[in-house]
């Protein structure tokens, strides 16, 4: 799980996280679905759910969904949106799961904040055989500095002296060494899916807010940083439509399944 600072600011900004999340596109689910072997009777797992930006989705195409997420706050507001979700507090190091309970765990935008090595060998212990793990991250435009107004985006982040190494450690892959030498799963495969999403001027701003990165700042500070953003928005350059923020993200998708015994 995320750090004890970083889980103290995502606590924080749980309603932020709400309003400003991306969601995760429906050809995504359908791939995963499809190489995980899962169906409408299959048991499957949203680790690190936070406030149930996937969770969401995956309740009326599978038989089960259980929502797995430490923070009591991001909890929460999961199940004020998703009344009657099973929704249960743990960590990916320490699974509330049985062993061989799940068809398929799924993790969206969380895995290079766990231990990997042993989050893998709970994710194992809790996959039936053949069991499959997919994982998620939507990528956003000014990570990539995808023309001129997100690339200034970028700097402002810089500049701000906000703490980036926290992006930087799924930008990196630094999450996939978990996977080196890896014996009981499969070799990873992947996908990468257009995710464009609309947000009014205040949701996207909100998104940035529940930013890792910057919901762990001093609240003067976070707030320095935030009416920066906002005043970019009022640039010639930046990528409104109306009243409405639109961002180019894409989602990239991992996934891989228990290796049969005896192989």
């Amino acid at each position: 799980m995320a750090p004890e600072g970083f889980s103290t600011a995502f606590a924080k900004a749980a309603g932020e996280y709400e309003r400003g999340r991306p969601t995760y596109p429906a050809a995504a689910l359908d791939r995963l679905a499809d190489e995980l072997g899962l169906d409408s009777g299959s048991t499957v797992v949203d680790l690190a759910a936070g406030t149930g930006k996937l969770t969401r989705d995956l309740i009326p195409r599978f038989g089960r969904v259980v929502a797995v997420e430490p923070l009591a706050e991001m909890r929460a507001e999961l199940v004020r949106r998703l009344p009657g979700v099973e929704a249960l507090g743990g960590t990916a190091e320490e699974l509330p799961l049985g062993a061989a309970s799940a068809d398929a765990v799924l993790v969206a935008q969380a895995f290079h904040w766990f231990d990997g090595p042993r989050a893998l060998g709970e994710i194992a212990r809790a996959l039936r055989p053949g069991g499959g793990l997919g994982l998620l991250w939507n990528s956003s435009p000014w990570e990539t500095r995808e023309g001129p107004w997100f690339a200034a985006l970028d700097d402002l982040l810089e500049e701000s002296r906000v703490d980036l190494s926290t992006m930087r450690r799924h930008g990196t892959g630094r999450w996939i060494e978990a996977f080196a030498g890896e014996e009981r799963f499969e070799p990873l495969a992947s996908a990468t899916f257009e995710n464009p999403q609309r947000l009014r001027r205040e949701d996207f701003i909100a998104a940035l807010a529940s930013r890792s990165y910057i919901a762990a700042l001093a609240d003067a500070h976070r707030a320095e940083v935030l009416a920066g953003i906002e005043a970019m928005l009022e640039r010639d350059d930046a990528p409104l439509d109306g009243d409405d923020v639109v961002l180019p993200l894409t989602t990239e998708v991992y996934w891989t399944r228990l290796r049969s015994q005896g192989r």
